[in-house]
């Protein structure tokens, strides 16, 4: 396995962290009160990224 963030804190209580193994890439998401994980293959990684990156555009008012 290899590590690709180190659950990085992002918010006082909002940790993630990023994980690869063979095919698969693992994100993990841990608040106070909720963790989740969720393994993604490498084209649905990719769209997640894009999916990412596109709500992050419509957030920040980008075309």
């Amino acid at each position: 396995m290899r590590v690709i963030i180190d659950e990085r804190q992002i918010g006082d209580k909002l940790t993630v962290g990023v994980q690869a193994e063979e095919e698969e890439v693992g994100l993990f998401v841990a608040s106070e009160d909720v963790s989740a994980s969720c393994a993604f293959l490498a084209d649905e990684w990719e769209k997640f990224v894009q999916a990412v990156n596109e709500a992050d555009r419509e957030i920040r008012g980008e075309d």
